[in-house]
Parts: structure tokens; sequence; C-alpha cells
């Protein structure tokens, strides 16, 4: 029973990588943590957890004593990228760790891949893709240092990774249900996917097969399934038609601004629900609060609405508004992505790794929604970030 340590542990894949492990037992996790807050899923087994900072190198040095092998799957700001990454790889080669697991994506090819990156072999291309550009340098130098020091590494390129807890999952069915997304152009386009347990698979044959040692490896589904497809499934369990658009519906959003975007922007954020529940523990505001909201029952309930919606905006309920003209961003992640047309292959992973990806798309998808169930995520009637209260006006304007 090898000991492995696990950054970014509390998160949607950590998680359920930690999870498999435990019950398996063929692995004893060690899970590397900033804070515990959200190790809830997690907490309910007999499980080691490490406290600590990855920018911190004693941290690390603590955290990786005694391990035979590193999952990185730790997200973050830049210098997590950088300097995090560097002590991990540094501590795991000091501590002559048999195998370095590095989670990319397959975003190191960027919104539009050229043809052949249906193989690990054509050479990245992020192009202007923030996310795709950080994970590229991350995989660079996760070479580099293995080249250089001898630290057996395997670099794993997953795409959208559905199922249960997945934010591609959440986020989708919550476009969905806002009127936020639609089928574009026919949306015929691969769409990606790997169920969650599939990836968790691959991670774990990553962890002991000697071939694995210094390669690159998509981990996709079997299945290429298109984004008409996918987004209709998505659409139906939550009783939606699916729009159709094409790329001429798009809006196009303009780049950002300093002071312009931060001006448009601040009404928002003063108004923010978060901002006055912060501002409510202070007895200055709790009274000016109270006084305000004394003035406003005096008024009429449509002087009153009015005034709401000046200073908030205009609340939507799921499902009962028809898609604004200004719905479509092309800088939504999930628009971009529909046109991708390369389908990423596996079939190097099923060579050397031995990986099957034993889930099916309609088995994920029956998963997906049975969790979506349990979670009540699908009886939910209000967009995400806005609750019940926030509509009824009780607790002033």
């Amino acid at each position: 029973m090898a000991r492995v340590l696990v950054t970014g542990a509390t998160g949607f894949i950590g998680t359920r990588l930690c999870e498999v492990m435990t019950i398996t037992g063929h692995w004893s996790p060690r899970l590397f943590v900033h804070s515990t807050a959200s190790a809830s899923r997690i907490a309910r087994f007999p499980i080691d957890f490490v406290m600590g900072d990855l920018c911190d190198k004693n941290s690390v040095d603590r955290a990786i004593a005694d391990c035979d092998a590193v999952v990185h799957l730790a997200r973050g700001d830049n210098r997590v990228a950088t300097t995090g990454l560097e002590n991990v790889l540094r501590a795991a080669s000091k501590q002559r760790c048999k195998r370095f697991v590095h989670l990319s994506s397959v975003a190191v090819y960027g919104n539009r891949p050229p043809p052949e990156s249906f193989s690990e072999e054509a050479p990245p291309q992020p192009g202007d893709m923030a996310y795709g550009v950080q994970k590229l340098k991350e995989e660079q130098r996760v070479k580099r240092f293995g080249a250089a020091h001898g630290l057996p590494f395997v670099i794993l390129r997953p795409p959208n990774v559905y199922g249960p807890f997945a934010h591609f999952t959440t986020n989708l069915i919550g476009k969905i249900r806002a009127a936020q997304m639609a089928i574009i152009d026919g949306g015929q386009n691969p769409c990606n996917l790997v169920y969650i347990d599939n990836l968790i698979e691959a991670i774990l044959l990553s962890l002991w097969k000697p071939a694995a040692a210094g390669e690159v490896f998509f981990v996709t589904d079997s299945e290429t399934v298109s984004w008409e497809r996918c987004l209709n499934d998505h659409a139906a369990l939550v009783g939606k038609p699916m729009p159709q658009a094409s790329r001429t519906d798009l809006v196009s959003v303009p780049q950002e601004r300093l002071v312009r975007d931060s001006v448009r922007l601040l009404r928002s954020v003063l108004f923010s629900e978060e901002l006055r529940q912060a501002a409510r523990k202070l007895p200055i505001v709790k009274s000016l609060e109270s006084a305000i909201y004394t003035k406003m029952q005096r008024l009429s309930p449509e002087t009153q609405q009015r005034l709401r919606v000046a200073l908030a905006g205009p609340v939507n309920f799921h499902g009962t508004e028809p898609m604004a003209r200004n719905a479509l961003r092309d800088d939504d992640p999930l628009i971009a992505a529909q046109q991708r047309t390369v389908a990423h292959s596996s079939e190097k992973a099923k060579r050397l790794l031995g990986y099957s990806a034993p889930v099916s798309y309609t088995e994920g998808m029956a998963l997906t929604k049975t969790w979506l169930d349990e979670a009540g995520i699908l009886r939910s009637r209000f967009p995400q970030g806005r609750r019940a209260s926030d509509t009824a006006g009780s607790h002033g304007p």
C-alpha cells in the first residue's frame, strides 16, 4: 500500500480520488490542504490530513515525508502555479518519489486546436487562452525538472470533467436554466468529455504502470459525444428545450478597460448582498438601513418596486424568461468550446496504461442525474447566488 501525497485534495477531483483510494485500500492518501473548511466529503474517512501552504518549502517538505508518490491537482494563482509547483517537484525529488502525476488539460491547445491535436504528439498551441497558457507552462516546468533530476513524471490532459459535484455539470445546468446557453451552429462539433471516475482510473494507473513514466496522455471517454447531444441531455434534466443560435448571434465582448469597467460594475458591487451582509455588522449601518426601510414602507408598492429595480436590477426566475439578446457572449468558455472541431483521442492511454474508461456516457449521465436529484439541484427555483429572500424586499432596498 503506497502512501500518496495529494495536493488540491479537497477539490472536486481530489476528493473523489481520495475516496476511491481509501475505499479500495490499495493506496494510503495523504491530503495536503490549505484549510479543512472544504473537506467535509472526505473527512468522514479515517484519513491523513496535513495543513500547509504549497508556496512554503517547509510545509511541503513536512507533507511529503515518507510518501512514495505525488498526485498534483492543486490550482491557484500564478504563485501557486510557479513557486508552489517548484516546491512540490523539489520535495518529490528529494524524497525519491517513484511517480509524480501532474494534472494538465486539453486547454494547452486553446479554443482552436489544430486537426493533428487528436494525438498527444501535436505541439501545444494555447493561443490567447489564459488557462491553456498557464497549464502549458506548468507542463514545461514538470518536464524540465523531471529530465534534470530523474523524477519519473506523468502528465494527464483531461477535457471537460462531468459527473457528481462537477463544476462543468452544475455550471451548464445553471446556464441552461438562466437562458444563457444555446446550441451554436447545430452543435455537431465534439464535446470532449470524461466522466470523473474514468479520470480517476487513469490517475491510479499512472501511479504504478511502468510504461507511464515520462509520458503525456489525453484522458477522455471512449464515446465521442456532440455538443448538440450533451446540451440537449442536460436541458432534458431541467425540462427545458435547448435553443439554437449561430456565431453571428454571439455578443462580442470588448477588451476590458480598467477605469470604465470598474465604474460600470461599481453599482452592482455596492448593492450586492455580500457587501450588505458585511456592512450590517456595523451599528451605524444597521441604524441607517432601518431608517431607510421605514421610509420605504410609506411609499406605494409600485414605487418600492421601481426603486429596487433601479438599484439592483430585475430578478429573473429560472425558466420564466426568454433568452435575452445579449445572453450569448463569445467569451463564455462553454460557448467558445463549441467551436472546437477536434476530438482528442485516449488511444495512447489505453495502449500504455490499460485505461478502459469503464463508465459509458449513458451510464455517466444516469449517475449524474441521480446525484442532481439527491442534491436537490434539479428542484431549485432560483438562479445561483440568489435566494427567495433576495426577491422579497424584506430587508431594505
